[in-house]
């Protein structure tokens, strides 16, 4: 990154495995860098044994990468429960979750040239934009007046929204960092139509646009935590044949089935099929030889029995 003051891309894939990682105790001083980058203009000093110490004057980094609903559910838990809520999940801004088309067919035909050429030219035209001097100054693009006006407008309703009663503090987090995007995309939507003095009112409102769009998809996101013990709840029910008719959380957490390896997790889906009647709570019961009390659960005579 020190080479490279225009930033780097991380790419990944799968980014479970990112996110595994950046819940290790180990690295929390990798957290805390990824944390920094965000900003883009923010300065880092670390030290290496055999390099000496290493300062970067700007931390960009940009990731880009593919993850599931279930791999994604516990970041969401983690954030909304404050367990690890430093903010990491809310600086994805530009995360999508879209619809999976019901209907598929092969098609067959050949790439658009067209569009293929605007993208190509595009990046292009984004890399040989000229870079900070050798004192370490660099252009500066400002809003024009209208698009200025546009601006304000529109993060004085954001800024309402940030304080509304109801909103979870997650998604206020998620808000908050927004005008920051919606600014970013606009420089970027002016660069890419060739402006290079100010940034209009065009590129303004489109990244406004974008924001509708980009809100849409962070609420789906973070409802993930809300939904959760009803998936578990649905894959418990689905495999109750394997499990005994008397039965305790652990016995399930156990069985590391997707969404249930932890004890929360399994206590909100047990806590669903209560709510639900397909199971009971039996009362607290402990062996004789004493120990922690356990609360076994048991099937609804009803479950699985055809109506």
């Amino acid at each position: 990154m020190r080479e490279n003051p225009n930033g780097l891309l991380l790419v990944r894939d799968e980014l479970s495995g990112w996110f595994a990682k950046m819940v290790q105790e180990d690295c929390q001083g990798d957290r805390a860098f990824y944390l920094e980058c965000f900003e883009g203009n923010s300065r880092f000093i670390y030290d290496r044994i055999g390099r000496g110490t290493v300062e970067i004057d700007n931390c960009v980094l940009s990731i880009i990468g593919g993850i599931q609903p279930t791999k994604i559910a516990p970041v969401i838990q983690s954030a909304i429960q404050g367990t690890v809520d430093d903010g990491l999940i809310q600086r994805f801004q530009l995360a999508v979750w879209p619809d999976v088309q019901k209907g598929w067919k092969w098609i067959d035909q050949k790439p658009d040239q067209v569009a293929y050429t605007h993208y190509r030219d595009a990046i292009w035209q984004l890399h040989e934009l000229p870079g900070p001097d050798s004192e370490g100054s660099s252009t500066n693009l400002r809003f024009s007046k209208p698009a200025q006006t546009l601006y304000i407008d529109w993060t004085v309703q954001v800024q309402a929204a940030i304080r509304a009663d109801g909103l979870h503090p997650v998604m206020q987090s998620h808000l908050a960092k927004m005008p920051k995007t919606i600014a970013g995309l606009a420089l970027l939507f002016e660069l890419i139509d060739g402006g290079r003095s100010q940034v209009g009112t065009t590129a303004t409102a489109r990244a406004i646009l974008w924001a509708d769009y980009l809100i849409s998809h962070a609420e789906r996101l973070y409802s993930l935590s809300g939904n959760q013990g009803m998936t578990g709840a649905k894959l418990i029910l689905a495999r109750r044949k394997m499990l005994p008719e008397a039965f305790v959380a652990r016995d399930i957490q156990r069985k590391c089935w997707t969404g249930l390896s932890t004890k929360q997790a399994v206590t909100d889906a047990l806590g669903c099929l209560v709510d639900h009647r397909y199971i009971s709570k039996q009362p607290a019961s402990t062996k004789k030889a004493g120990g922690r009390p356990k609360r076994p659960y048991r099937w609804h005579p009803s479950v699985g029995k055809k109506p």
